[in-house]
């Protein structure tokens, strides 16, 4: 992981790096760092996107934006870079969607959000694909909009190119600083102009920092150069006013009873073993804070009360250890598979989640999860109701939610454990995590039978060897999709981390949900019993 890391950190190259320095621009790692009150404080999120999409354009490292959280003048900010070493700066789709989720950020959680902004505009190739629909390109201004009627601050410094629709993000911030000699803002560039209308035209003149700054009066800073307008930035971001917090409790932080490089030898090389999972929050949450719920019933999901860093929260997480569920007191119980959810762990999760939001805690998922118990007893039993009442529980909590991919996270056990699709805060990933419909060895195996029957019907027949061969293939093309990078190129996941980080990451995470005052009225409605 880290390796990929360091690699995509590296942008579009030495060599690119190099032509920025020789313009005098700092690259847009540099400008983060130069930003933030302390750059190792900075929690970088999307860093994996676009990971090997796109090669046949020659890939877009990172989305080819730098994004994450960290203090600025004392004070937790978002902050989104164009690289311009990356396609200096264009938007991919992946580019677009990155963006719109720093802003999904900024806004549940009413942090600041702060653009350097220095880009060519849309990836003109692949333009159909980021410019006309709900959750493209455009959506950024409206969102842009809609924060500033929130009240969430927003400051751009343009220092580079800003170009036709893109020129809007940074005009539509409460504040822009623009850089001299570098930093341009147009709807149209020297080129368009003159094909538009045939006028010829300097870009500097046409757009640049003393055409807005002293003429147009569409920006509000001027800046000699990259370091001046950071400077401003801070300054800007040091005269805001008072910040609002909701006030989730928060009591004095405990260490965690056992060191965390032991999850390292706790998670097992294969994520189909057995293992605790009571080992594993043991060394992430507070010491002596754990207070489980319901500890003998639905076991093979573990609810409790904890601290971590001294948050007060929720914990909903999978139990991978094979348990026994009493069914009368004679029985030593039935055996139950450890990361598979049951009727009688869904409708605990259910209702400690409906705990959570009565008492307004934060909840923590760590997921798990091959899926949901199948099979003729398990609908006899009304699995589907139980499962539906814990998906519904989880859908309307309005509590914030933080959700850790530690293993597997499939099909509708992805769903009811709060994966992407019920709006958690942050989605972070272990590099064991596995996220997709199903598990690889069973989808495989479905896969290979219906090209089996498809080649039949076609009056093809397959020998042994021939179906072998197939399933192999089938194989790879899926796990491949099922690993963690796959995901986090598509922003399912916001970051993958190092296990020992997880304590950190879902501190910075509990303390990002506290910047919002508001919190909407819980109603779960229909609940399924």
């Amino acid at each position: 992981m880290e390796q990929r890391a360091a690699e995509i950190r590296k942008g579009g190259g030495e060599e690119r790096i190099e032509r920025e320095h020789e313009r005098e621009k700092l690259t847009a790692r540099e400008r983060v760092e130069y930003l933030l009150d302390d750059p190792t404080q900075f929690a970088e999120l999307g860093l994996f996107a676009g990971y090997e999409m796109y090669e046949e354009e020659g890939g877009c490292p990172a989305g080819g934006t730098v994004m994450g959280l960290g203090p600025v003048s004392g004070r937790e900010c978002l902050v989104v870079a164009n690289d311009a070493t990356v396609k200096a700066g264009a938007w991919f789709p992946i580019t677009a969607k990155k963006n719109l989720r720093a802003q999904e950020i900024a806004m549940e959680n009413h942090v600041p959000i702060i653009y350097l902004v220095d880009s060519a505009g849309v990836f003109l190739p692949m333009q159909d694909e980021i410019f006309p629909d709900k959750d493209d390109f455009g959506r950024i201004f409206r969102n842009n909009a809609r924060m500033s009627s929130m009240g969430i601050p927003q400051i751009a410094a343009i220092m580079g190119s800003c170009v036709a629709g893109g020129a809007y993000l940074p005009i539509m911030s409460d504040e822009a600083v623009i850089v001299e000699g570098t930093g341009s803002v147009f709807l149209a560039g020297p080129y368009l102009v003159k094909a538009a209308i045939g006028e010829d035209v300097e870009a500097e003149e046409l757009g640049g920092a003393t055409t807005h700054s002293e003429i147009s009066g569409v920006t509000d800073y001027e800046a000699e150069d990259d370091e001046e307008a950071l400077d401003i930035v801070r300054s800007l971001v040091d005269h805001q006013g008072p910040v609002e917090r909701f006030g989730y409790v928060r009591k004095e932080s405990a260490e965690p009873a056992y060191p965390a490089d032991e999850l390292y030898g706790l998670y097992p090389s294969q994520g189909s073993e057995q293992y605790e999972m009571r080992e594993i929050l043991a060394r992430i949450l507070d010491a002596d804070s754990w207070t489980e719920y319901k500890q003998g019933y639905g076991r093979t999901l573990l609810t409790g009360y904890a601290r971590l860093d001294g948050w007060n929260v929720g914990v909903v997480a999978n139990q991978r250890a094979v348990v026994r569920n009493k069914t009368n007191h004679q029985s030593q119980g039935e055996i139950q598979v450890g990361g598979v959810i049951y009727s009688d762990a869904a409708d605990k999760a259910a209702r400690f989640i409906l705990n959570c939001n009565q008492k307004e805690i934060p909840i923590l998922f760590f997921q798990d999860v091959t899926g949901f118990m199948v099979g003729k007893r398990a609908e006899h039993g009304g699995i589907i109701k139980d499962g539906a009442k814990m998906v519904n529980a989880v859908a309307n909590s309005t509590v914030p939610k933080l959700t850790v991919v530690v293993g597997n996270s499939y099909g509708a056990g992805n769903y009811a454990m709060c994966g992407r699709a019920y709006d958690p805060r942050l989605v972070l990933a272990w590099p064991t995590a596995k996220i997709a419909v199903m598990g690889g060895q069973q989808a495989s195996k479905v896969l290979k039978q219906i090209k089996v029957r498809q080649l039949e019907k076609k009056g093809e027949e397959l020998s042994e060897a021939e179906e072998e061969e197939l399933l192999s293939r089938i194989q790879d093309r899926y796990e491949t999709q099922t690993t963690p990078y796959y995901a986090a190129a598509r922003l399912w996941v916001d970051a993958i981390i190092d296990p020992v980080d997880t304590r950190s990451w879902l501190s910075k995470g509990l303390d990002m949900v506290d910047h919002n005052p508001e919190l909407e009225r819980f109603n779960p409605g229909v609940i399924q019993t």
